[in-house]
C-alpha cells in the first residue's frame, strides 16, 4: 500500500516536472518569438530610414519637395505677332542748289570761242592749242563784273595768264576772270562777298600767252569742277561794241 502511494507520488512529481518543463518551454518560446518579431520590425524600420537617408545622400534633389515639371506641350505659347516697326529718324535731305542765271562779265562780244576738243591757233604762241574759256573783246581799263552772286575764292598772278580772280557761286559753279589789271585784282580779298553785276576789276594786258591779241577779258566758267562753254549759259553782245 505504501509502495503504491510512493509510485503515485513519483508519477505525479514526474508529471509536474514535465508540465513545468513544458510550461517553461512555452514561455521561453513565446519570449523568443516576441523578440524575433521585434527584431524584424526594428530591422524593417531601420532599413526604411537608412534607405531614405541613402537616397537623400545620393540624390540631393530628394531632400527637397519635388514638383512636377510642366510639359512643354502644355505651356501656353504667346501669340505670334509681327516685330515692332521702328521709324528711322528723318535725315536732312540736301537739295543741290540750282545753277544761277549768269550775266555777261563785260560789254564786248566774243572774239575767240571755247574749244576743248578742236585746237585753236594762238597768234602770241604761234601754235594750235585748246581754249578753255572765251575771249571778250574790250579795251584796257574796261569794267569787269561778277556774273552772279558769290564769294571770291582766290586772287592770284599766273605767269602766263597774268592777274586772275575766281568766284564761287551756288550750284557748284565757278567763274574765272583772267588778263586783269594788277590794281583791280589786288583790290579784292579772298572770302569777300560779291553781287551779280558788281565790278570786280578791269581789263588789263597781264596775260603774256595772249599779249598779241587785241585787248580782251579771258573768261572761263566751271560747273562741278569741269569747264563748260560760257556761251551756252551767258548771252554776250552780238557785235563788238568797241570796234572803230
Amino acid at each position: 500500500m505504501n509502495s503504491k502511494k510512493a509510485e503515485n507520488r513519483l508519477v505525479y512529481a514526474a508529471l509536474i516536472l514535465v508540465l513545468t518543463v513544458l510550461a517553461a518551454l512555452v514561455i521561453v518560446t513565446g519570449i523568443a518569438s516576441r523578440r524575433e518579431s521585434r527584431k524584424e520590425e526594428d530591422d524593417t524600420t531601420s532599413g526604411s530610414v537608412l534607405g531614405g537617408r541613402e537616397t537623400a545622400e545620393h540624390d540631393p534633389a530628394s531632400r527637397f519637395p519635388t514638383t512636377q515639371k510642366p510639359n512643354k506641350n502644355d505651356e501656353t505659347k504667346p501669340p505670334v505677332t509681327d516685330p515692332p516697326t521702328t521709324t528711322a529718324p528723318a535725315e536732312d535731305v540736301v537739295t543741290p542748289s540750282e545753277t544761277p542765271k549768269f550775266a555777261s562779265p563785260s560789254d564786248g562780244a566774243v572774239s575767240k570761242g571755247h574749244s576743248e576738243t578742236a585746237l585753236v591757233y594762238s597768234m602770241t604762241m604761234n601754235d594750235y592749242r585748246t581754249h578753255t574759256g572765251v575771249d571778250i573783246a574790250s579795251y584796257e581799263g574796261a569794267e569787269v563784273r561778277s556774273v552772279a552772286d558769290g564769294v571770291v575764292a582766290d586772287v592770284w598772278e599766273d605767269p602766263m595768264w597774268g592777274w586772275c580772280v575766281s568766284i564761287d557761286h551756288e550750284g557748284d559753279a565757278e567763274s574765272i576772270y583772267k588778263n586783269l589789271s594788277r590794281e583791280s585784282a589786288e583790290s579784292l580779298e579772298e572770302g569777300e562777298t560779291v553781287l551779280a553785276g558788281e565790278v570786280i576789276g578791269s581789263v588789263g594786258d597781264s596775260a603774256l600767252c595772249e599779249i598779241a591779241d587785241e585787248p580782251h577779258l579771258h573768261f572761263e566758267l566751271k560747273l562741278s569742277g569741269a569747264y563748260v562753254d560760257p556761251e551756252e549759259y551767258i548771252e554776250f553782245a552780238a557785235e563788238d561794241v568797241f570796234a572803230e
